[in-house]
């Protein structure tokens, strides 16, 4: 096992618009050589050499200085990632950050050991505790939030223990993007058994999260989540005695938390019931496949798991049609809300923060020209509809409540050109992407819309990761963009 904590390297103002800035060999948490081929073969694509400078420092930079601790064996395989600047390891998070590199493993198999030792290591995760956001790397120490009141309690290798649903629809994601590059993913000693389980146990969580607010009142035991925290931020924990607002049943599935860690307003997030409508489908199609591979599953009986798979998504999408689109009383579009209660209140908004409305074609839940999906687009990026669209001085995009009125997140900008079918608009997006980097050759958590050397998090692996992605996203459909 190889172990390093790598502290934030903060790059120093250059004359180089965009420095290059990049770890030294070194000093790196872990190599891909097929990664690094890959940047050097890649930078006669690039005519703007900020663009390319700044894929160079970005794309591998989770490999670079996340890779808190790995294990290749192939028997027991196991990798802990940390979202950067704090030593935890959120679910959401390390998926995202690993996304970019899964057309390498094919190639690299020290890199495909790492992707199947983080499969693992969410499988194991979520067994422990289903209803957490962010890990541990062990149950050595006392969790750094052990003072938050939760039901279910949470174990030491719990870091925090806030319910996002997009964490579990993180961890099947994860499991399907692996296996579609690696189908012997699930093949060491009780891997695929384990994974089962924890399948099990995230249809289960998303199952009960369907229940009302009435329903878990006269439910035996009450509610099966709450959580109340003590402090001076309303969005860091739930109203009603940990309870969250009140809500009839839509088949959606509660989301207490949104991705960015903030409290839900109403609680059916309907972004992150999107990702899991689609993660819960690619799921089946992942044991469907092992099914013709005559994987061997143990003891456990797949049909049941692919049937309650299949309803779960099933019925959560028919939520999201019924309860998740509404007419925009300014627009008078048709959109999707951000969040709804199923008393027929909502609320219009988005945040940078994926799942989110603007992410909805690259979640894979829309196509990119849905009709309604373009309405929300164009609600989302205006700020008359939408209280956390920004702009400045420094630039347009999608903000969040998170870090503050008025900060803009490059995450959002980045989305916004995933899944923009306009080039000039992609344009525009790549131009303030560059200039949010403000002389540190990295992206950032969000910067103040009239200042971009006003930013937040020097040390930000996800923000890096979705812009390599980017990247090569244009490298494959727009390389003339470069």
């Amino acid at each position: 096992m190889r172990s390093l904590v790598l502290a934030a390297f903060i790059a120093p103002v250059s004359g180089m618009y965009v420095p290059d800035v990049r770890l030294p060999y070194e000093n790196r948490t872990f190599t891909s050589i097929v990664v690094d081929d890959f940047l050097s073969s890649s930078k006669n694509s690039f005519k703007n050499k900020n663009l390319q400078r700044l894929f160079t420092n970005t794309l591998p930079n989770t490999l670079d200085t996340t890779i808190f601790s790995y294990d290749l064996d192939p028997k027991s395989p196991d990798t802990f990632i940390i979202t950067g600047d704090i030593d935890a390891m959120w679910l959401r998070d390390s998926c995202n950050q690993v996304l970019p590199y899964m057309r390498f493993i094919s190639t690299d198999d020290a890199l495909r050991d790492l992707m199947t030792g983080l499969v693992v290591r969410m499988s194991k995760s979520v067994l422990v505790d289903s209803y957490a956001n962010a890990f541990n790397f062990d149950s050595s120490q006392e969790t750094d939030h052990a003072d938050d009141v939760r039901t279910p309690p949470m174990a030491n290798a719990t870091f925090e223990g806030k319910y996002e649903l997009d964490s579990l629809a993180a961890f099947l994601k994860l499991s399907r993007s692996v296996y579609a590059e690696n189908e012997e993913v699930f093949d060491g000693d009780g891997i695929y058994a384990s994974w089962l389980q924890a399948v099990e146990t995230t249809a289960a969580t998303i199952r009960r999260q369907q229940m009302s607010t009435s329903e878990e009142a006269e439910s035996r035991g009450g509610p099966a989540y709450t959580f109340s925290r003590f402090t001076t931020e309303a969005t860091d924990t739930l109203m009603q005695n940990g309870k969250g607002t009140p809500c009839a049943r839509t088949n959606m599935s509660k989301c207490m938390f949104r991705p960015s860690d903030d409290a839900t307003t109403l609680p059916f997030l309907v972004p992150a019931n999107a990702m899991a409508v689609v993660e819960l489908r690619e799921t089946v199609k992942v044991i469907v496949s092992q099914l013709k591979r005559k994987a061997n599953t143990g003891r456990i009986n797949v049909y049941p798991i692919i049937d309650e798979l299949t309803d779960l998504a099933d019925g959560i999408d028919e939520g999201i049609q019924t309860w998740g689109k509404i007419v925009h009383p300014i627009t008078k579009k048709e959109v999707y809300a951000y969040e709804v209660d199923g008393y027929g209140n909502f609320i219009f908004m988005d945040d940078a923060n994926i799942p989110s409305l603007l992410a909805l074609p690259y979640l894979g839940y829309v196509d990119k020209s849905d009709p309604v999906y373009l309405n929300t687009r164009e609600a989302v990026l205006s700020e008359a509809t939408n209280p956390f669209f920004f702009k400045g001085r420094a630039g347009e995009g999608v903000g969040g409540p998170h870090q503050g009125y008025g900060m803009i997140w490059p995450m959002g900008i980045t989305v916004r050109a995933l899944t923009s079918t306009n080039e000039t608009e992609i344009k525009e997006c790549l131009k303030t992407l560059v200039d949010s980097t403000a002389h540190t050759g990295f992206m950032h958590e969000s910067f103040w819309k009239n200042d971009a050397s006003d930013f937040t998090r020097t040390w930000f692996a996800w923000a890096n990761s979705l812009f390599g992605e980017l990247i090569m996203t244009l490298m494959d459909e727009h390389p003339e963009l470069l």
